[in-house]
């Protein structure tokens, strides 16, 4: 049976998810025209630990369609590639508030490997008690009703768990000093979940790109105290797609197993204009 304890998303979701960032003009770092400083202006040496991961998840764009492939290495050395397309739908309205209690609308249409071609999974991420997830498998043309939270996604480093990214009010931010990484300038966030809400990696510290927050590196430790996943983004992969920047290669280290997946954004549309019913069990088994 399932839990009904609260669960939090992965903090290793920003490969997946919220790479797809918005920059808030009013907080980045080195704006070309620095605003002038009033009660609701703050400068970035202000800004607290939840100030910066608020903006980061306030950030996301409402939704996006992306071609991604996944390339995984054991510790032997062999490569496994996968293919899938990624659809996404914040779930949010106009005030940043859940709707019907729904946060978040994900769909995977698996392309490779070859013999798990045209599977087909959808995500309902839900504020309160279990989310809704199905999977579509054409060898036995039906939907069935699963449970993927800590699931490995096609045999990679990323779990079905990474695709959402915890709210902020799951829980407490502190910001600890400013780094750099690459030659680039970036927020560190250390965050802890709060008691009473299940996941597999309680704390978290983020390392975010300063002036389009994106993140450039997430560690992710048990609830033993051990650090057991790494998610590095390359620098020189940030990029816009119109109003949307993200980097468009991260690797997922998995620490315990010495296993690594490299994740490639291929395409991306930030505007794709979804009809509801994409996310919704019924469409899994139709063509598109």
């Amino acid at each position: 049976m399932r839990s009904h304890r609260r669960t939090a998303a992965s903090w290793l979701g920003p490969c997946l998810v919220s790479l797809i960032v918005l920059a808030p003009a009013a907080l980045r770092a080195e704006p070309e025209a620095a605003p002038e400083l009033t009660e609701t202006t703050r400068s970035a040496s202000e800004l607290t630990g939840r100030e910066i991961y608020e903006s980061y998840v306030k950030g996301r764009t409402h939704e996006s369609f992306q071609k991604i492939r996944i390339q995984s290495r054991d510790p032997g050395g062999s490569i496994q590639l996968s293919a899938f397309d990624l659809r996404v739908q914040d779930a949010r309205d106009e005030n940043g508030k859940p709707t019907n209690g729904v946060r978040l609308r994900s769909r995977l249409d698996v392309h490779d490997p070859f013999d798990m071609r045209h599977t087909k999974y959808l995500i309902i991420t839900k504020v309160d008690g279990p989310n809704d997830e199905f999977v579509y498998q054409p060898s036995a043309r039906r939907v069935r009703r699963v449970d993927l939270s800590d699931t490995s996604f096609l045999g990679t480093d990323f779990t079905f768990g990474d695709l959402a990214v915890p709210e902020a009010d799951d829980a407490d931010h502190v910001r600890l000093p400013d780094e750099v990484i690459e030659g680039r300038p970036v927020y560190v966030v250390e965050s802890r979940v709060k008691e009473g809400i299940d996941t597999p990696y309680p704390r978290a510290i983020v390392y975010l790109e300063k002036e389009h927050f994106v993140p450039l590196r997430t560690r992710s430790w048990d609830v033993s105290g051990t650090e057991v996943k790494e998610l590095t983004a390359r620098a020189d992969t940030v990029r816009g797609f119109d109003d949307v920047w993200l980097a468009t290669e991260s690797t997922m280290r998995d620490l315990k197993q010495n296993t690594s997946s490299t994740l490639f954004i291929d395409e991306l549309d930030p505007h794709p204009g979804f009809n509801r019913g994409v996310f919704t069990s019924g469409r899994l088994s139709r063509g598109k």
